[in-house]
């Protein structure tokens, strides 16, 4: 099995548009997507992402103001996940309930590289 990275980038706060209800039907459907991949073994970790922070870039570490000044989007979470393959991980990320709450949203499928003596 390999680890792969599901960055999951939306527009802002994208629930914020959906009404109470349909955050909580949306919120249920991210926990059966999360339980079945628990119960596979797929899922290493995943958690939402706050909006606050900030980009450090440029040359000696000059900060930019706020996180995504260039762009209405922002990486809402993430999924630290294991799969057989790419292939395999695109298809996991298909199954996000997110592209069910926003037209908008993306999800970036990396692959980690393993190096030998970190985290371990």
């Amino acid at each position: 099995m390999k680890e792969f990275m599901l960055l999951i980038r939306t527009e802002g706060e994208h629930l914020q548009s959906l009404s109470p209800q349909a955050q909580q039907e949306h919120i249920q459907k991210v926990m059966v997507y999360i339980e079945d991949l628990m119960k596979n073994g797929k899922l290493k970790s995943a958690q939402p992402l706050d909006h606050e922070g900030t980009i450090i870039s440029g040359t000696k570490g000059k900060l930019k103001d706020g996180p995504f000044n260039e762009s209405k989007e922002v990486i809402a979470g993430y999924f630290l996940i294991q799969a057989r393959d790419l292939n395999e991980a695109i298809q996991i990320a298909r199954n996000n309930p997110v592209f069910e709450s926003s037209s908008t949203a993306r999800i970036e499928v990396r692959p980690i590289k393993i190096l030998e003596g970190i985290n371990g």
